[in-house]
């Protein structure tokens, strides 16, 4: 409870203006000259590394590799996919990323830190592509729309992917999914009415979808806080702004969510990409509607710091994830549908 009342204060007290360029963000540094038609989707790997992914304009998954300095180059992987990929680490080292099939199934592969396992053709009726997020302990749940507006998943064991279940909505919008980091997941769509909906998977089945009273006009993100088993929820809310709930970890009733606050931009052009990088201290990466740029705000443990131009010029959405030490790395799709990247701060 008290961790939900100090993000609610926090929330109402939110820095709103934009500040001028953080210096401790680095340059921005080209992934390669490979072309991309989806945002990318980036997932931490020990030691400061990172793996990042994205749709080739062939529709077959390209990835690359971040040492800490440089990235690898893309490689290209075999098979067609027909959604921008949804990457997650799986907690002991390795990371799965998945994207929907020619015929509305899922394809993964495992990255183990030296190579990519051989794509895992799964069956389902994915209206979207998925949203993979670790489960800990080798376990991922990737989710996804199903055709019927539902949310439909399957996890994979470190070995092996289950069927994908289906449970009942009336949603829009992709998923957006995120690890409370004790074993559970929590995903938020939005619903014909534009309100977002929540449900919890709470290691061996799903809790049931909730309305946590937020409105939104793009599909909401959310993001592990650091502690407690907290999760936040953002979207764009009808000002451009960005908005947030924090689900407090307890029991899963709508009561236990925060009020829905801005927490300010009022420029964002779509989804923002957060990312805890340390005990409730997070950074959130969106795309600017006046000028394309990057933007990042920084939870800092009490307060948000306001979001400050990073810089860029980007089409779509970034996808934000933590390295070591609390940095941070922000992956933007440029005009020249080329990616590049940017550590900080």
């Amino acid at each position: 409870m008290k961790v939900r009342l100090t993000f609610f204060l926090v929330l109402l007290c939110l820095l709103v203006q934009v500040r001028p360029a953080m210096a401790a963000w680095g340059s921005f540094v080209s992934l390669g000259s490979n072309t991309v038609n989806s945002d990318p989707s980036c997932a931490p790997l020990s030691g400061g590394k990172a793996i990042c992914a994205a749709t080739s304009f062939a529709n077959t998954l390209l990835v690359n590799q971040f040492d800490g300095t440089a990235w690898a180059g893309w490689q290209k992987l075999a098979g067609v996919v027909t959604s921008g990929p949804s990457c997650a680490p799986d907690g002991n080292g390795k990371v799965i990323c998945a994207a929907r099939a020619t015929n509305g199934g899922m394809v993964a592969t495992v990255f183990d830190g030296a190579a990519w396992s051989v794509e895992v053709k799964l069956k389902a009726q994915l209206a979207t592509g998925p949203s993979c997020t670790t489960l800990g302990g080798g376990r991922v749940l990737c989710a996804g729309r199903s055709a019927s507006g539902g949310l439909t998943s399957s996890v994979f064991s470190g070995t092996a992917w289950s069927a994908f279940d289906s449970q009942a909505a009336s949603s829009t919008t992709a998923p957006s999914c995120a690890s409370d980091d004790a074993g559970r997941v929590v995903c938020a769509m939005l619903d014909t009415t534009s309100k977002v909906i929540v449900n919890r998977f709470n290691a061996t089945a799903w809790d049931g979808f909730i309305n946590i009273a937020g409105l939104a006009t793009a599909g909401p993100t959310c993001s592990n806080f650091g502690v407690n088993n907290t999760v936040v929820c953002y979207g764009r809310g009808t000002d451009t702004s960005m908005f947030g709930s924090l689900f407090n970890g307890t029991a899963w009733n709508p009561a236990q969510w925060s009020a829905w606050s801005s927490i300010g931009g009022g420029f964002i052009a779509s989804k923002n990409s957060c990312t805890a990088n340390g005990t409730k201290l997070v950074v959130c990466g969106a795309i600017a509607v006046v000028d394309g740029a990057l933007y990042a705000d920084q939870f800092n443990g009490s307060s948000w710091l306001g979001f400050a131009k990073i810089g860029g010029t980007a089409i779509g959405n970034p996808s934000c994830t933590a390295l070591s030490g609390g940095k941070v790395l922000c992956a933007i799709t440029g005009v020249n549908n080329k990616v590049q990247s940017t550590v900080g701060p």
